[in-house]
């Protein structure tokens, strides 16, 4: 089975991206960092978690990779148009990380490990690059813990398919749950897992990406005829229930901070 990062890198996935922060998803590791820090950002997107990282260690430096060089791109401009001088932006691969042994004081990712087929692998890595007593803190949903109403069978099927889709891809619905297990199989010491809710709004923003990511996709479960899979309706319905005056959807993410011995 290929990996592939579900999303895509379309404008409307772009800028649903974007719209994250450090103190929408990255509070949690707020407290572990310190003036002066070389901090590693795995998975940077189009840099707005990054380049509020970037502050908080200031004067040290952040480097956010990605695997995907329209991100880079639209990271760097993002870090040009807020002239932050401390930032810097990298392609490259989480299972080859182009940097030396002990690079780092810490690492953090935010939503890559969910599209990971490896992130045992992945955290080999981070692991080498990380210096002693340095701190890796990881944030990724899990998939069994969402929160949507009205609930609609057209809705239900959309999100079942395209839940589908992200596992055809390689990914681990489920990999939130896993995160302590998977640092401490790591060598990683001193692990504390959290979690938290985010409501979405306006639905209309979540509703669209995910609308959008079905509208493309071509294929369907093994078995099943693709004609049960109509992509017109679940799409409607993705729109309807975002100006649903009822309309609700909350996404479980779960968090973890680990340090090197």
């Amino acid at each position: 089975m290929p990996e592939k990062y579900t999303p895509g890198y379309s404008s409307n996935a772009t800028n649903f991206m974007a719209n994250r922060t450090v103190d929408s998803h990255a509070v949690f590791f707020l407290p572990y960092l310190r003036p002066g820090m070389k901090l590693l950002d795995c998975g940077c997107g189009p840099g707005t978690i990054t380049l509020g990282l970037a502050r908080a260690i200031a004067p040290g430096t952040v480097t956010g990779i990605d695997q995907e060089a329209s991100q880079i791109c639209i990271a760097a401009e993002n870090t040009l148009k807020q002239a932050i001088a401390n930032a810097n932006f990298r392609q490259a691969n989480i299972y080859d990380l182009p940097f030396a042994n002990e690079s780092f004081d810490a690492v953090f990712s935010h939503a890559l490990f969910e599209h990971l087929q490896e992130p045992a692998k992945a955290l080999q890595e981070i692991f080498r690059v990380l210096k002693p007593e340095g701190v890796i803190g990881l944030r990724s949903p899990d998939w069994s813990g969402f929160l949507i109403a009205p609930s609609t069978p057209e809705l239900d099927q959309a999100m079942s398919y395209y839940k589908w889709l992200q596992q055809q891809n390689g990914g681990n619905l489920e990999v939130g749950r896993e995160l302590r297990a998977l640092l401490r199989q790591a060598g990683f010491i001193n692990i504390k897992a959290s979690a938290s809710y985010q409501c979405y709004e306006p639905l209309s923003l979540a509703a669209e990406y995910l609308a959008l990511q079905i509208e493309v996709a071509v294929n369907v479960p093994q078995g099943v005829e693709k004609e049960a899979y109509d992509v017109k309706l679940m799409s409607n319905a993705l729109r309807e229930w975002s100006q649903h005056p009822d309309g609700f959807f909350a996404q479980t993410w779960c968090e973890v901070v680990g340090h090197k011995g």
